[in-house]
């Protein structure tokens, strides 16, 4: 060509020449070695994909016309083995007219030389392209190190959330019996759900939605939870709660933020339900006569320093058989792809159907699916579900106070529907501080409370004879009766209380106090080992264990001393 081609001693990479004329391939690669590059070649398209895959170019030059695989479709199927690593194509043509040319750049190349080419006008283009594929290598970098960033951050994100809603959720109770649909938006939820006994065993509820979604909607959630908990758990009244719970937000909250909130307490006792709405989506009273609606009538939770009086919690007479439906307005505004919200496309015909003698939840969670399919939310969405049943009440937890022995106690009652659940010894050494302590004695301490208060519910409250066990058909039909008995709604209470005094050995003193008529205790007892009757192999069972089992109050209240031993 008539110049002098300088050689270059920096290296600059691996070249791919795909040429079908083995001349233009070896005037093309020594131009390309002189420059810095190392130099693969391919006779045509099949070869060229060959030597992509074994070799990785840094920069390939691709003729047009070849015999099989042309130029075209060679550079199509390079193009997708590179992915996202940007590979520059320049192709190298005899063609002149401007269709083809388009057909070049469609195909997937970056740039064009005509045949015969000027080597300074090929070094200029091998440059802008080293550009290019710099800068694409640039920004793939700092994309791959964002992405990686961003994975961190997410997972980081999970963990704490799964750490924030055990903080939050973990003390909730009821869960088992109420429908609960709770869907963010982000990692963190912005919806609120929380529930908890007082100490009668009323049961207490609080749904909320904060402003906005993700974790700047999520962090008001922590001091709500626990004022919530807290206060209920000490039977603190409904407006109180309230009040505590509004003067916390507005000290932790900007501003532009607050909390929606519904919050409803069900009596254990019957009667009335209490309930307060501040800016959320009517409740909705399911019972035999229709849909009775719980409008919104108070501010939201955090916006004033303080709660007017005017927005004091409410009462409904509430009865067995009722359920009640929080939500929030993530749920009416859920969108489908077309824009339209749940609330006006399938809401209306699920309330319309919905009747008290079944849930709600199961038909909503089914159009709630088939609405949004897979359209992106942009808002938490939340719902309670809760049905008005002896299941959803709590016992009655008569506190834990130190006992005269110098150790704790606590006591806990149950009232008719809630005879039928035996409690659970664990459950009743948490508050005193003693399941680490106790816990190689748990499982003898369960069969212990667990013999006592199934004989003081079948012959103390059911009134159930022991002879009827006498035969195996007796027996069976013991437990047939049994049953009905507790089906038809026992009337009455038991009294559990769990004394510990200190050792060592330490003690526990274990007294069921039920409101029978008592049943007779007199007779001697058997050591278990002599116990062949169908029945009383229970309590003897419960003296092998015990230091000493005494009842009194004609066999009403029975005391089982356990020594940690």
């Amino acid at each position: 060509m008539g110049l002098h081609i300088a050689s270059s001693p920096a290296t600059r990479g691996m070249a791919l020449v795909v040429d079908d004329e083995s001349t233009n391939r070896l005037v093309l690669a020594a131009m390309l070695k002189r420059e810095g590059f190392h130099v693969v070649e391919a006779r045509n398209g099949s070869e060229a994909l060959t030597r992509f895959e074994a070799s990785r170019p840094d920069i390939i030059f691709m003729d047009v016309m070849m015999p099989g695989m042309d130029g075209l479709e060679a550079t199509q199927h390079l193009k997708t083995l590179s992915g996202n690593d940007f590979v520059p194509i320049i192709f190298l043509t005899a063609l002149h007219d401007d269709q083809s040319l388009v057909r070049c750049i469609e195909a997937g190349g970056d740039d064009f030389l005509s045949k015969p080419f000027s080597f300074n006008v090929l070094k200029s283009r091998i440059v802008a392209m080293e550009r290019v594929r710099d800068l694409h290598r640039h920004i793939a970098a700092k994309n791959r190190m964002l992405a990686r960033l961003l994975e961190i951050d997410r997972q980081e994100q999970v963990l704490a959330e799964r750490i924030f809603s055990h903080a939050v959720n973990d003390r909730n109770v009821a869960g088992e019996n109420l429908g609960i649909l709770m869907r963010p938006a982000a990692t963190f939820n912005g919806d609120l759900l929380l529930s908890q006994y007082l100490p009668d065993g009323s049961l207490r509820v609080l749904l909320g939605d904060f402003t906005g979604h993700g974790l700047s909607a999520a962090i008001g959630a922590l001091p709500v939870a626990d004022a919530f908990h807290s206060m209920t758990r000490k039977g603190v009244a409904d407006e109180v709660v309230l009040e505590e719970i509004n003067r916390k937000l507005h000290r932790v909250l900007p501003t532009d933020r607050f909390m929606c909130a519904f919050m409803v307490t069900f009596p254990v006792s019957g009667g009335d339900l209490r309930w307060w709405n501040g800016g959320m989506p009517d409740g909705l009273v399911c019972h035999a006569e229709g849909i009775h609606r719980l409008a919104s009538h108070a501010l939201p939770l955090g916006i004033l320093p303080e709660l007017s009086h005017s927005d004091a919690p409410r009462r409904r007479p509430l009865r067995m058989g009722d359920r009640l439906l929080l939500i929030t307005d993530g749920l009416l505004e859920a969108q489908d792809a077309e824009g339209r919200a749940f609330g006006q496309a399938g809401w209306p015909e699920l309330i319309a159907n919905w009747t008290c003698d079944r849930s709600l939840l199961a038909p909503l969670l089914q159009s709630l699916d088939a609405h949004c399919a897979d359209t992106d939310q942009q808002d938490d969405i939340g719902a309670v579900e809760i049905p008005v049943t002896v299941d959803i009440f709590g016992c009655a937890n008569l506190g834990a106070v130190p006992s005269s022995q110098g150790g704790v106690a606590c006591s806990v009652l149950l009232r008719d529907g809630r005879l039928a659940r035996t409690p659970s010894m664990a459950h009743l050494l948490g508050p005193l501080g003693l399941q680490e302590e106790l816990g190689a004695h748990l499982g003898a301490l369960e069969t212990v409370l667990h013999e006592l208060y199934t004989n003081a519910l079948e012959h103390g409250i059911l009134r159930l004879p022991s002879w009827m066990k006498a035969t195996p058909d007796g027996f069976s039909a013991y437990y047939v009766e049994r049953e009905s008995r507790l089906a038809a709604g026992p009337v009455g209470s038991i009294r559990v209380d769990i004394a510990y005094e200190s050792g060592p050995p330490g003690t526990i003193r274990i007294t069921i106090t039920d409101s029978g008529q008592g049943f007779d205790f007199g007779k001697p007892p058997e050591p278990l080992s002599v116990s062949v009757k169908p029945w009383g192999r229970g309590i003897a069972l419960v003296r092998e264990l015990c230091e000493s089992v005494n009842y009194c109050n004609l066999g009403t209240q029975v005391e089982a001393v356990y020594r940690c031993v």
